[in-house]
């Protein structure tokens, strides 16, 4: 079994959900959440250079920074980030266990730890 632990320094951020608004063909998505996300897939890039993995034994979130959000919605926006680029995609049968921690820090030193547990 193998491991990868990636750090990302990045302020905490909670999944986005679309908007759509009368006879809009694409929902919108804010700003700030889609500059977030080009920022962390951006880094994990640096850290993940191997193809997307088919499947996942377990992901580990640490997240660190100010309490807000929750913890379900923090996940989801960095498992969003890490589809087509660390795994294939976030559903069950390739991301098979999900751990979720979350630390009150200063919005400063926000942060979050991934750990991935995979075979080749």
């Amino acid at each position: 079994m193998h491991r990868c632990c990636i750090t990302l320094n990045v302020p905490l951020m909670s999944k986005a959900r679309p908007r759509s608004f009368s006879g809009q063909k694409v929902p919108y998505m804010p700003a700030k959440y889609k500059k977030w996300k080009a920022e962390v897939r951006s880094q994990l890039a640096e850290w993940w250079t191997a193809p997307p993995l088919d499947e996942v034994q377990l992901v580990a979130l640490k997240f660190m920074g100010p309490a807000r959000g929750d913890l379900d919605n923090l996940q989801g926006a960095i498992l969003d980030c890490g589809n087509n680029l660390i795994w294939k995609d976030d559903r069950v049968s390739i991301i098979s266990k999900l751990y979720g921690e979350f630390k009150k820090t200063k919005e400063v030193d926000s942060q979050v730890q991934i750990k991935i547990w995979y075979q080749l």
